[in-house]
């Protein structure tokens, strides 16, 4: 089974964490989305919250949880009950359930973070780190072979890489991307996986 991302970036405006809905993040091929990093890349998913680590690459944060104060995650969800399942009664728009409790409730939905566009530049991605991701190709009893991407290989017999050549260059145009949305401390992705 494979694993996803859910993104989303937000701007702060007069205090307050507001969601952007513009598509201004490039997804598989030439399609564009608004979740940065939204496309599988197992690199990208171990760099940003030690998910799918196959490769062993220390992250550049542990994980925070979903923002407090993000203005989406606390407005109600839109699948939310309009009405009580057991009376019938119209169940107020505030006391829906919210975008936050509809994703923490969801038991595929795990290691939810967030991360500033300021944490995210301030990184040394010419630091370098063992890699110990490779292919290997096992035999099946039938006599067929299957290739295993995420084997792991023992310390020391990995492959010395850089954080900017590990991510790849879809990585930092997502940055750039995201650059041009405000100051570097008042943007920041919010995210979590699916699997």
């Amino acid at each position: 089974m494979g694993c996803d991302i859910h993104s989303f970036a937000e701007v702060r405006k007069d205090g307050k964490w507001r969601r952007i809905f513009d598509e201004l993040f490039r997804d598989y091929g030439e399609s564009m989305t608004s979740e940065p990093f939204g496309w599988r890349s197992y690199s990208v998913f171990a760099f940003l919250a030690d998910v799918r680590n196959y490769s062993r690459v220390p992250p550049i944060s542990e994980t925070k949880s979903l923002p407090l104060d993000s203005e989406w995650l606390n407005t109600p969800h839109e699948y939310a009950y309009r009405t009580n399942p057991m009376s019938g009664e119209i169940i107020p728009y505030e006391e829906r359930e919210t975008n936050r409790h509809f994703c923490l409730g969801n038991p595929n939905y795990h290691s939810f973070s967030w991360l500033t566009l300021k944490e995210l530049l301030e990184f040394d991605y010419g630091q370098q780190f063992e890699n110990r991701r490779y292919r290997k190709t096992i035999i099946t009893p039938g006599g067929g072979t299957v290739v295993d991407g995420g084997a792991e290989a023992v310390p020391g017999d990995g492959e010395m890489v850089s954080y900017r050549n590990f991510l790849g260059t879809g990585y930092f145009e997502c940055l750039l991307q995201l650059k041009m949305l405000g100051a570097p401390e008042d943007v920041r992705i919010v995210f979590w996986f699916d699997n």
